[in-house]
């Protein structure tokens, strides 16, 4: 296939800018454009609805393996909307008078997309006329002459309203990628939390990175929101917050297992780095690591110890971290203003 064909990078958030620029504009080519990545979206939301709809075995389901199909999934889901086969695209621009015209802005007609899992799909268009075209794609368990109810998702305003959202979520999940900006943006909260617990920042930095790849492997919400859990802290029955089940790997009896788990869910970092404090706190079986206040090594030994993690080598693993070169590269460039890694 010609490098021509090929569908763009998911996350090319300066296509969408472009895309915008070109709507204000009125132009032709960029409703066709929007048209397609609608199309996008529409198959995405269609292969996660087939995701939850599936039944998964535990044993092969995890946070690393959710991380990946997600990408997997946007990126199949541009490759199909390139190929305009699925005719949502040219539907779309049926409906818009700024695929033919410059009359209409294309940013002033109204798309909604809704999918329900195994029931049906049902793509909306509405311009500035009374009329409102509606195709239902695809209908198994569907009754006759029944629309589809209002499902997973609403995409409205081709331009600057869901869209916008969606491509929000992207951008925030992709700015972890670095290193350096998952440590600059939890930074500050991370000295306020140590400060309360005797410990150094740089051992929460560490001690989170561990549980989340660095930023990277962050647990996510099923619309691709951050679960901002950087502690790996798990929602027991006393947790009145919101929460989501993912599997984990846990040590028993000396043999690393696959269990499903409920973990909490927060607002922002900042949100996981207090709950964090309260935990370790108000949690009688880690007031003897709270005793080694000002020793790092000794506090994380203690909270292994008090049963925080089953890793046998968890302590000595955010240690590693604590004492290797790419957090103490990362923490220089941080404090002299500095990125190296762009």
């Amino acid at each position: 296939m010609a490098i021509g064909n090929q569908a763009e990078f998911f996350l090319n958030f300066q296509k969408f800018s472009d895309m915008k620029l070109r709507a204000r504009e009125t132009s032709g080519d960029a409703a066709a454009e929007v048209a397609r990545q609608f199309e996008g979206l529409f198959v995405q939301q269609m292969l996660a609805a087939m995701r939850s709809a599936a039944n998964i075995d535990a044993n092969q389901h995890s946070s690393y393996m959710d991380f990946y199909q997600e990408m997997y999934d946007k990126q199949l889901a541009q490759t199909i909307a390139g190929q305009d086969r699925l005719g949502v695209a040219r539907l779309i621009l049926q409906q818009i008078p700024a695929a033919e015209s410059a009359d209409v802005p294309a940013a002033a007609v109204d798309v909604k997309i809704e999918i329900h899992p195994q029931r049906s799909a049902m793509v909306t268009v509405s311009g500035p006329s009374d009329e409102s075209p509606q195709a239902v794609l695809g209908a198994p368990n569907s009754a006759p002459g029944e629309t589809a109810p209002s499902g997973n998702v609403v995409l409205g305003k081709v331009v600057d309203d869901d869209f916008a959202e969606v491509a929000q979520i992207e951008r925030a999940n992709s700015r972890w990628q670095q290193p350096h900006n998952f440590v600059a943006d939890i930074w500050p909260e991370a000295q306020s939390a140590a400060g309360s617990l005797g410990i150094s920042a740089e051992l929460l930095i560490a001690q989170s990175a561990l549980e989340t790849g660095w930023g990277k492997h962050t647990m996510k919400l099923d619309d691709g929101r951050s679960s901002n859990n950087l502690f790996g802290i798990k929602a027991g029955p006393d947790w009145s917050g919101a929460a989501l089940s993912r599997a984990s790997l846990e040590y028993r009896d000396g043999l690393l297992q696959n269990q499903v788990s409920r973990f909490r869910v927060y607002d922002s970092p900042a949100d996981s780095l207090s709950d964090y404090v309260d935990f370790i706190r108000s949690n009688p079986r880690y007031q003897q690591a709270l005793a080694h206040a000002g020793d790092d090594r000794a506090y994380i030994r203690a909270i292994q110890q008090a049963g925080y993690a089953t890793d046998p080598a968890y302590a000595d693993k955010i240690i590693g971290i604590l004492e290797g070169e790419l957090l103490q590269q990362t923490l220089a460039g941080i404090n002299s203003g500095v990125s190296s890694y762009g």
